[in-house]
């Protein structure tokens, strides 16, 4: 890897790396270095000398003014600089309605919000996280991806060792000094989100060691067979520490669903006994994930084991929440356009509820939150912002999923390699997961999972690994070597 390709993944190390730290990147009093460091990389970015991993400087600014994902993320994070800058409404008592609301902002036909330190707040979050995506997506094609992911594996390894601690030593401050809020996990001061950002996280370990395992002995990266066999146990136990029901099942629900997914592929293309060996191994694995699991539970993680399984009722938690997307619902129709800004929705949600409703959220904390991130941000943006941010995803997105409807075999297949198929599986916890939480409230959060929707995409780092359909029954039994019988058999076609 050269010099320069190193130099571009410390430059996206820290996006990535110091929200995770910073409460997952939502406590205000550490937010001020946000901006600053997304500016200083922007710079050092055509700063970076010509490489074979790097376009000379002309190019990259010729190729960032062809790219729309860029101008739409520009002018996302312009439309918010207007929310924040048209700011200060305040509440005044209005005779004509009998009812207080809230004053015009300073020019009423531009996007306002109502407290300009909280809208801020917006920037601080989706100019580094559209940052991280840009200039990934840009580089995409000589974008040392493994060795990316290395060092976004061991920052959330030693964030899990920090997990581990504030469990086995029953913190209830974020680091031990940090008040936060009622519950802390870790760095995370919200534990959902500390939850999700282990799921992500075991996503990519998973995918990594299933990659090595399926892949030639002669091709394999020993170091990275390692790694992620030493990390993906450790990131599973830390989603499932979190005391979080959805990290619980979300970790779960990654895990057999990529297994199910790669027996499946893989099933045709091996030998009966082959199947056996590859179908005990993925039993084995799972059952000794939750053997090891067990030896470092309490009594408070079996509950929530239990509540996320036996006692799950999926209406109940819907149901629950559901008064809130209405709320957020009729805020969005009478501000179409523009929305009520960042975090505008704790501030109109009581006007839109009757008052025997107001103990819904009178003294919780939470409902800030419309607990479905789309209905929130659409709320709080509006159309017009809601389109640029989907605009400035649109295109990769679009890739992804149609990939995912490729067959296997074929190199831009979304199934085509074990590590694709866990991106997608934990993305999709991902987003399931916004329909009834706030994960898209957590920049950590955000910018892991635009990594994993780009993982989807076909990388030369991990070219597909499906050979083709074999039908055994024409040819001759393997003779191959006992590594090749479990992983790879090559058949000898006796036909004639």
């Amino acid at each position: 890897m050269s010099s320069s390709s190193r130099q571009l993944h410390f430059l996206l190390l820290p996006l990535f790396a110091l929200p995770v730290w910073a409460a997952g990147g939502t406590y205000k009093p550490w937010q001020g270095w946000f901006l600053p460091v997304c500016g200083l990389i922007w710079v050092l970015y055509f700063l970076l000398p010509e490489s074979t991993d790097l376009l000379p400087r002309k190019k990259r600014i010729h190729s960032l003014c062809k790219d729309l994902c860029f101008w739409a993320g520009l002018a996302f994070v312009g439309f918010l600089v207007i929310q924040t800058l048209n700011s200060g409404r305040s509440l005044v008592f209005d005779p004509d309605v009998n009812q207080w609301v809230y004053s015009a902002p300073p020019f009423p036909f531009l996007p306002s919000s109502v407290n300009q330190a909280e809208s801020l707040e917006m920037i601080s979050w989706f100019a580094p996280t559209l940052t991280a995506f840009v200039l990934i997506r840009q580089n995409w094609t000589r974008f040392s991806l493994r060795s990316f992911l290395y060092l976004i594996c061991l920052n959330g390894f030693l964030n899990a060792l920090l997990a581990f601690v504030h469990v086995g030593m029953n913190w209830v401050l974020m680091y031990n000094f940090q008040r936060f809020g009622r519950d802390v996990y870790g760095s995370f001061g919200y534990p959902n989100h500390g939850a999700l950002y282990f799921i992500l996280l075991f996503a990519i370990s998973l995918g990594l060691l299933l990659h090595e395992l399926f892949t030639e002995p002669a091709e394999r990266e020993k170091s990275c067979l390692i790694l992620s066999a030493i990390w993906t146990p450790v990131f599973f136990v830390a989603a499932n520490l979190s005391t979080s029901r959805a990290g619980i099942l979300g970790s779960w629900l990654v895990l057999l669903f990529t297994l199910i997914s790669i027996l499946i592929i893989s099933a045709p293309r091996l030998h009966p006994v082959q199947r056996c060996y590859v179908g005990l191994t993925a039993f084995l694995f799972a059952g000794m994930l939750f053997t090891g699991l067990t030896f470092v539970m309490k009594d408070i993680h079996v509950r929530e084991l239990k509540n996320a399984t036996v006692r799950l009722n999926i209406y109940n938690e819907i149901d629950g929440r559901f008064w809130q997307v209405e709320n957020a619902w009729d805020i969005w129709k009478d501000h179409p356009l523009i929305g009520v800004g960042g975090w505008g929705y704790k501030y109109f949600a009581a006007m839109y509820l009757p008052q025997e409703e107001w103990h819904l959220i009178q003294g919780k904390k939470g409902k800030a939150n419309v607990h479905h991130d789309f209905m929130q941000y659409l709320t709080e943006f509006g159309l017009v912002g809601m389109g640029l941010l989907t605009a400035a995803f649109v295109s990769t997105l679009w890739k992804a999923l149609r990939g995912m409807f490729r067959p296997p075999r074929y190199e831009e297949s979304g199934w085509a390699t074990p590590l694709r198929i866990a991106a997608f599986a934990g993305w999709g916890i991902l987003i399931a997961d916004s329909m009834i939480d706030i994960p898209f409230r957590s920049p950590a959060v955000m910018m892991h999972g635009i990594l994993l929707l780009l993982m989807i995409l076909p990388h030369r780092d991990f070219p597909g690994i499906w050979t083709p359909v074999v039908d055994w029954k024409r040819l001759q039994p393997p003779i191959s070597s006992a590594k090749s019988r479990i992983w790879g058999v090559q058949a000898e076609d006796i036909s004639d």
